[in-house]
């Protein structure tokens, strides 16, 4: 029988970098402390192409199942207690996870190296519409969360969500700011149906079809604002009443 664990360090570092899902270098990692130290992170292709791992329904326990895609079946269970009882978010391998009590916690966590980064609470977010805290509050939750950069790689990334989803409430969430920033969203209607990142911008559309643009304050732009780029498709819904 072939002795895995003996074989020379030089041919299983060649082995890791040619691994491009990165289930199967977690997978890799884990034969054996040689395979482990063979497969630093630095070896794998963080650019290569990934089919997503879906990740499924909390089961009330401190493990999380996800499945794989491009093998057809549960691939990995990772121990995640930081997510147990949490609304999650994927966007660029990391997931925004919420808590559903108190002040409502919120946190970008990695589930892999189980990373967590602190953000401002809901309770920050209920601070920024203060007029709609009392109608909200306890209903006044994350619909979408989307990161324009993976943070394992940069420190120059933006954080954009939405909440309160019958309405269009829009806040970004930079890593040098202490709280939530609002845009100031006007002319749009209905809410968030689905928000991406997509060659330095952040994209949405509301559920009546209106595609606009998000721009962070930066260099050119001092304000954070929200532009239209489609206009609606559909001005009322039929609820199918005569």
């Amino acid at each position: 029988m072939a002795d895995w664990a003996g074989l020379p360090h030089d041919l299983l570092v060649l082995i890791a970098k040619r691994v491009k899902l990165i289930e199967d270098f977690i997978a890799l990692s884990v034969v054996c402390t040689s395979w482990q130290t063979a497969s630093p992170k630095d070896n794998l292709d963080v650019l290569s192409p990934q089919l997503p791992l879906l990740m499924l329904a909390d089961k009330d326990d401190d493990y999380r199942e996800f499945y794989s895609l491009s093998k057809g079946k549960v691939s990995q269970i990772l121990c995640l207690p930081e997510a147990r009882g949490r609304a999650c978010f994927p966007s660029e391998t990391w997931l925004v996870t919420m808590a559903w009590d108190g002040d409502g916690e919120l946190n970008l966590l990695h589930p892999f190296s189980r990373t967590q980064i602190q953000l401002p609470s809901q309770k920050a977010l209920w601070d920024l519409q203060p007029g709609i805290v009392k109608v909200y509050e306890g209903y006044h939750n994350i619909s979408k969360a989307v990161l324009s950069a993976n943070p394992s790689l940069t420190s120059d990334y933006v954080l954009v969500i939405s909440y309160n989803t019958n309405v269009n409430h829009l806040a970004f969430w930079r890593p040098r700011d202490l709280n939530w920033n609002k845009f100031d969203v006007v002319d749009t209607l209905g809410g968030v149906s689905n928000m991406i990142y997509y060659k330095g911008q952040f994209v949405f559309v509301t559920w009546p079809g209106e595609v606009c643009i998000l721009d962070v304050p930066g260099p050119n732009t001092p304000e954070p604002t929200v532009k239209s780029r489609m206009q609606r498709r559909m001005e009322h819904y039929n609820l199918g009443f005569n």
